[in-house]
């Protein structure tokens, strides 16, 4: 009886335990992510908003920020903002008080950046990498972009050296010890 209840208690603690270690990836999140800063670009282009050189990213982090909190399904559970950093790129944050300004305790989700080097767009969290193409083309483009780059110059920021981290399979699992051949005799 009891070794039944220790065995038990062994497969239900360990199953806690590596349940619980199990990091959820945000590759996804990432990927989607992505697809919302590549739609953001465009729409940002036809624009009828008072965009100039001094004010092009706090406008462009407004649309992005209100695109991210519209996607469908959600891309995070509570309101997401976007502030533009010094080296230029744009860090979204989960907003609690939805007050738009990143407060004490507001948790980074991802940043996201240009690489002019390669055409891409970067979006980055907690180590993962992922990248998308883009071809920004027109004046608020053009404004939105040089802005970014000229402040990734100024800080000395390189985004060409990140690489995309490659996509993990969620379906495939090892196989440990299928008793074939792994074991010697």
């Amino acid at each position: 009886m009891k070794l039944t209840t220790f065995a038990t208690t062994t497969i239900i603690c360990s199953t806690m335990l590596l349940g619980g270690c199990e990091k959820k990836s945000a590759t996804a999140d990432l990927d989607r992510v992505l697809g919302v800063a590549s739609d953001s670009m465009v729409k940002f282009e036809n624009t009828s908003a008072d965009v100039n050189k001094d004010n092009v990213m706090e406008k462009f982090s407004s649309s992005y920020s209100s695109n991210l909190n519209s996607a469908q399904p959600p891309i995070h559970a509570g309101p997401i903002g976007v502030t533009p950093e010094k080296d230029g790129s744009l860090l979204s944050f989960d907003d609690k008080n939805n007050n738009k300004i990143q407060d004490e305790g507001e948790k980074e989700l991802f940043k996201l950046e240009v690489d002019s080097e390669n055409n891409r767009l970067v979006a980055s969290s907690e180590g993962e990498v992922r990248e998308h193409g883009f071809s920004g083309s027109g004046l608020l483009m053009g404004m939105l972009i040089g802005n970014m780059l000229s402040r990734q110059r100024a800080t000395g920021v390189n985004p060409a050296t990140k690489r995309a981290t490659p996509r993990r399979s969620v379906s495939s699992k090892s196989r440990a010890g299928s008793g074939s051949f792994s074991r010697g005799k």
